[in-house]
């Protein structure tokens, strides 16, 4: 089979596919890292308000309750900083998600053609193996030359019809 002209252009589409891939698995990870940060900040502020109310129940002094209002507040800024880096990091997640959707067509085109060259390549061959076969059958070596000499048609190259039809009945086999 002859090679595909643009083999080097493939090979250089599916390395910049599988670096899109890595960049949006990272992408995703670090959101998946905000995530746990934020259900961690939720269990914490869920653990606090427990304990506050146990504390209430118990009696507790007005520094305690001036702490329990700063860490609220504090966590609450938190949270804010954290959903909006969530926010930014499904922007940068679906720009990702663009850059890979456009290399893997990019790179599919290439693949597509060099499917079809293959394809024409099996196509001809068919064909020419084809035409062999029906030159064998009907006895007209196409390869063979005919002269005439001292009155006769003298056919040169019936060796390569025979050997034509060798190498044709072993593909068959």
């Amino acid at each position: 089979m002859p090679r595909f002209r643009l083999e080097t252009a493939l090979k250089v589409r599916e390395r910049l596919e599988k670096l899109y891939q890595k960049a949006l698995a990272e992408q995703v990870q670090i959101q998946q890292e905000l995530r746990d940060h934020k259900k961690l900040m939720e269990g914490a502020l869920e653990t606090h308000d427990l304990n506050l109310n146990q504390s209430k129940k118990s009696g507790f002094t007005v520094m305690q309750l001036q702490m329990s209002d700063h860490f609220k507040e504090r966590l609450g800024l938190q949270m804010e900083v954290n959903k909006n880096q969530l926010k930014e990091q499904e922007q940068v997640i679906e720009l990702k998600r663009q850059e890979l959707t456009r290399a893997t067509q990019k790179k599919r085109v290439l693949e597509i053609l060099k499917e079809k060259q293959q394809q024409r390549f099996e196509e001809e061959m068919d064909r020419q193996e084809r035409q062999e076969a029906d030159e064998i059958a009907q006895g007209l070596p196409r390869n063979s030359v005919q002269s005439y000499e001292n009155g006769k048609y003298t056919s040169t190259g019936p060796s390569i019809t025979i050997q034509k039809h060798y190498r044709f009945m072993n593909r068959v086999m």
